[in-house]
């Protein structure tokens, strides 16, 4: 199940009046079984940023052995200790250069607060004056990420550090 991504935009638009009204589904999933993928360690994996967040993370930017992946929420059916489940998914150059693109427009419109990557990743610093109509109405015209065809690495059920 997947959610849409409004808890950011409510969050982040709530003093700038924007409306938060329907969302795009962010991403289209292949379909898979946990029980085929091997299990990632937290420690094999590098956050670089949060795309979306409820109540947690629903998806994520991370490294794994040097590769950009797309982590996102499988499902909450975890363990009472591990709630939350994850997809590693391998991003193409082309893919991970959009995700690029569009995190620098959302720190530079709504803020750096969901940046892990020091350096390994260059943006535009926040604007002083953040105007997050600038990046939410671009993003709610963004189609849906497509990785279905997508290699699938595994998955975790724990967040890496940051």
């Amino acid at each position: 199940m997947r959610r849409t991504a409004l808890s950011l935009e409510a969050r982040a638009t709530a003093s700038a009046k924007v409306s938060s009204t329907e969302r795009r589904d962010v991403t289209k999933l292949p379909e898979v079984e946990l029980a085929a993928l091997g299990k990632i360690s937290p420690d094999a994996l590098r956050l670089l940023w949060v795309n979306d967040w409820y109540d947690g993370p629903l998806e994520a930017v991370v490294e794994h052995s040097g590769a950009p992946c797309l982590m996102v929420l499988h499902d909450e059916g975890g363990s009472a200790e591990h709630p939350y489940r994850w997809l590693l998914i391998r991003l193409t150059p082309e893919q991970r250069a959009d995700e690029e693109r569009w995190h620098a427009l959302y720190a530079e419109h709504v803020g750096d607060h969901w940046c892990f990557h020091g350096s390994a990743v260059q943006h535009p610093a926040p604007a002083p004056e953040h105007d997050p109509s600038r990046f939410f109405s671009a993003y709610r015209e963004r189609p849906a990420l497509d990785v279905t065809a997508n290699e699938v690495i595994g998955w975790a059920d724990e967040m890496p550090a940051r």
